[in-house]
């Protein structure tokens, strides 16, 4: 049979600095986690869909005066009316921010904006897009629905446009 031993003595105070170089990649380590999962991830996307593209190229050519500016911030657009209170014109913010409408024709001229110019397609809610109409009226803006079946033409589009031809 073996023989016995006693066991060894270990100093604890050994390993109060291995303790605390491991808190300190602990606390570390969570802090790298925590930023890594807030980062924010963006990537590219395209300005315009194949559809919007035909649309500003028939716009350009049916408007040739006019400038044809795309996926315009409704924040460029409208601003909460003058004199009314913090919290209301925060509210008023709220509603048109991070909302876009695809085209304004503006007359380069002054800059006046003489009409806003929607693509309806499958994306479009037409509650919602009433609610976004009732907006831009506050702003007086004359705002037109074009349909995107049948697929906008020269020929489909001109109706539309009446009294921007000239």
């Amino acid at each position: 049979m073996g023989s016995w031993s006693a066991p060894l003595a270990v100093d604890p105070a050994r390993f109060v600095p291995l303790g605390g170089a491991l808190l300190v990649l602990l606390v570390a380590l969570l802090a790298l986690r925590r930023w890594w999962r807030s980062r924010v991830r963006l990537e590219r996307r395209p300005l315009l869909t194949k559809a919007e593209l035909e649309l500003l190229s028939i716009l350009r050519a049916a408007l040739p005066s006019r400038l044809i500016g795309c996926q315009v911030s409704m924040g460029a657009l409208l601003q909460p009316r003058r004199g009314i209170g913090r919290r209301a014109a925060s509210l008023a913010r709220n509603k048109i921010s991070q909302k876009v409408v695809d085209f304004a024709v503006i007359d380069p001229a002054t800059g006046v904006v003489e009409a806003l110019i929607e693509l309806d397609d499958s994306s479009h809610d037409a509650r919602r897009d009433a609610a976004r109409d009732r907006l831009l009226a506050q702003g007086r803006y004359r705002v037109i629905r074009i349909p995107s079946k049948p697929r906008p033409t020269p020929d489909v589009v001109r109706p539309y446009l009446a009294g921007l031809i000239a």
